[in-house]
């Protein structure tokens, strides 16, 4: 299955990232002499944009094996996907699996609703107002189904990521959330 998914979560991060990476390029082609403070900035707020959003894909595809404070991952998240979040998910610690869940599921939902603020909760990541219905592949992934684009490649990381923090997904209009796995007797 990772030889299906490597691809396409490549493909995803390459389109993710180019939009801030052609802000910068142009930008600094329009760099002189004497210096221009408005496209300094502009540089300087598209190259920061840009190490944010590497930041919370690299938490979400290569967890980390410690725990991760709430105050850091909110704004791990805030700063990645440029967005508003509303923080409802308290002051507890996420191991490197859980917050690799929520990383995902925050880009993930951020993706497909583009410029909409997100709720982090202590049990789900939703959009902030009237939801939007995820698309079939995407779903689909989230139920363990097949991968077919760059959105379920990242969505079968996000339940992958559930799994190894013990946890079992669950899709409604609004939100994604989790909740314990149940344990399976031998």
């Amino acid at each position: 299955m990772t030889d299906t998914i490597a691809p396409l979560l490549v493909k995803w991060l390459c389109h993710d990232l180019a939009s801030p990476i052609a802000t910068v390029m142009t930008a600094s082609e329009l760099l002189g002499e004497p210096a221009d403070p408005e496209i300094n900035a502009l540089v300087s707020d598209a190259a920061a944009r840009l190490a944010a959003r590497l930041r919370l894909v690299r938490a979400a595809l290569a967890p980390g094996t410690g725990p991760m404070g709430a105050p850091a991952l909110h704004k791990l998240i805030a700063d990645g996907i440029g967005a508003g979040v509303e923080w409802q998910r308290g002051t507890t610690d996420s191991d490197g699996n859980e917050t690799a869940m929520i990383a995902a599921l925050a880009l993930l939902l951020a993706d497909c609703g583009r410029n909409r603020g997100l709720t982090i909760a202590a049990d789900h990541v939703a959009w902030t107002g009237v939801g939007l219905p995820l698309a079939d592949s995407i779903a689909a992934a989230l139920g363990g189904g097949a991968v077919t684009d760059g959105r379920s490649a990242l969505a079968a990381m996000a339940l992958a990521a559930a799994a190894a923090a013990g946890r079992h997904l669950d899709i409604d209009i609004d939100r994604i959330s989790w909740i314990a796995a149940p344990h399976h007797e031998a």
